[in-house]
């Protein structure tokens, strides 16, 4: 995984007050935590390759277009941005391309220079086949010939990407962090200003075209077709229904782990994550991670499975001393102050710390099985009071939303910690499969989640395929530790908005601004 960025500067004919290069690479540096193998930029038509980021770039000032990427090397060896044979088109990518030597085979007209799954974008976007990609990715492409930039996302978002468009200039990055320094050397703005400011995050499913000689953009959504009608003309038998979602979901855990020796799971000793990491042991070596305050009942439900399934378990107890350092963590990396985030946040990061400690950079998650199975109460509330359509096209609404509400806080923790994360519920397959589910296989009477939960029972024990749906906050005690250090400084459970705006505020801009010191200090 990594980080992408991007600045096109426009109003080229003026003096160039804005140094186009400067702000690109503190941006990147700024973001080294997502890819700190090696880093790349094009400046207008040079590019240039480094480690360090004490380099002299002076003599590009004045460019008028810059890329940028930084590398966490999982797949390949070669350094982005990455072109195609002739250098008429430039990619960046953070995330990885699944099906990418099937496609090389698709290809076969092209020669591939890498070992690399990022140069396949390139060559998929010549014969517009960019629809054929499987993975979790946001990418740019920039099209010297058509003088055209296209970001684009996955189809559920799980690697997330930000955009401004303001007058002198239009700017991207994998986190709105890496845009601040924009909004505040150049515009003048402060740090509470750019905080909240109204970043752009570009939708699931879509990309952004940028036409450079216009100085204009526009958006195409919805360009992955999401069949929800999947058994239409299937047989519709439970036992039937529940070997294709079991199919899909191995599927979904093979592609993810594969050239992968060895994987971390974020573990709550729930079912959706202990059934991925059972799958993800036929493939790679696994270790479990588990975290929680003293006693939290995630620990317990982790500690006893891993023993049962002889898995390897690293788990913390996150002690009264920890608890303001990693709340303070987690508020920084999510550049957001969100109360369930945070509280969600904290195991995520902490289980992505220890996996980086023991040199492991891919983790799994079972982000996602709760929207499509319908884990939540909510979701049985709903069927009860306003029956299955209802129900169906909840799920489907939320899966289309998760990107905002779940999957950049996880994106943010992991890469805080240098690991990617993948999530093999969110596989493009499986969600159709998943989404297309006759109601009455995802809830039975008071069962949430059935047909998961009877897969689950082939593989793992009862206790924890059949275990009832727990809060990540509750179950870690996430929100706990917020709270616990709240009162640490004199805000009570009521007065928790309060210190946020008065203590957790000011410890972000704290971090950021003793980030940018450092950079300033290294470049």
């Amino acid at each position: 995984m990594c980080s992408i960025h991007g600045i096109i500067l426009k109003n080229e004919d003026e003096p160039p007050s804005f140094n186009l290069s400067k702000y690109l690479l503190k941006s990147m540096a700024i973001l080294k935590h997502r890819g700190p193998d090696s880093s790349g930029i094009l400046l207008d038509e040079d590019v240039i390759y480094f480690n360090d980021f004490n380099i002299d770039i002076s003599e590009y000032d004045d460019s008028n277009i810059g890329i940028g990427h930084n590398r966490l090397a999982i797949v390949g060896s070669a350094t982005q941005p990455i072109p195609n044979e002739d250098e008429s088109i430039w990619t960046v990518c953070n995330g990885e391309i699944y099906n990418y030597y099937d496609l090389i085979d698709v290809l076969d007209n092209h020669k591939f220079k890498t070992d690399t799954d990022t140069e396949v974008i390139n060559h998929a976007y010549e014969e517009d086949i960019l629809n054929e990609l499987d993975g979790e990715y946001a990418y740019g492409i920039y099209d010297k010939n058509l003088n055209i930039l296209i970001l684009r996302r996955d189809t559920f978002g799980v690697k997330p990407l930000f955009y401004i468009d303001r007058k002198k200039y239009f700017a991207f990055s994998s986190e709105k962090k890496g845009l601040w320094n924009i909004l505040m050397e150049y515009e003048g703005l402060s740090f509470k200003e750019v905080y909240n400011f109204p970043i752009k995050s570009l939708p699931p499913n879509s990309y952004l075209t940028y036409y450079i000689d216009r100085h204009r953009y526009d958006i195409t959504e919805d360009v992955k077709y999401i069949n929800i009608n999947y058994f239409k003309t299937k047989n519709k038998d439970y036992n039937i229904v529940l070997k294709e979602v079991e199919s899909a979901l191995w599927d979904a855990v093979a592609k993810r782990v594969r050239e992968v020796d060895r994987v971390g799971i974020i573990c709550s000793g729930g079912v959706d994550s202990t059934l991925i990491g059972k799958m993800a042991s036929e493939y790679s070596e696994v270790v479990l991670y588990s975290v929680g305050i003293e006693n939290s009942e995630d620990l317990l439900y982790a500690t006893r499975i891993s023993e049962d399934l002889g898995l390897t378990l690293r788990k913390k107890i996150i002690t009264p001393e920890e608890y303001e350092k990693y709340l303070f963590n987690v508020a920084y990396c999510i550049d957001e102050i969100n109360l369930m985030k945070i509280g969600v946040g904290i195991p995520i990061y902490v289980s992505s710390e220890m996996a980086k400690r023991d040199g492991i950079k891919v983790v799994l998650s079972g982000q996602g099985a709760d929207e499509l199975f319908g884990g939540y109460n909510r979701y049985l509330r709903i069927l009860k009071e306003n029956g299955a359509e209802e129900l169906k096209k909840t799920l489907y609404y939320d899966i289309l939303k998760i990107h905002k509400n779940n999957l950049e806080r996880d994106d943010h923790c992991t890469m805080a910690n240098s690991v990617e994360l993948r999530v093999p519920f969110l596989d493009d397959n499986l969600v159709e499969i998943a989404l297309s589910l006759p109601v009455r296989y995802l809830i039975d009477e008071n069962v949430r989640k059935k047909i998961l939960r009877d897969i689950a029972s082939k593989y793992l024990p009862e206790y924890i395929a059949y275990r009832p749906k727990k809060a990540a906050q509750y179950g870690s005690g996430g929100e706990k530790i917020v709270y616990a250090v709240a009162k640490k400084y004199g805000y009570s459970k009521k007065n928790i908005n309060k210190f946020f705006e008065e203590i957790l505020f000011e410890k972000v801009k704290e971090r950021y601004e003793n980030t940018i010191n450092n950079i300033i200090n290294n470049i």
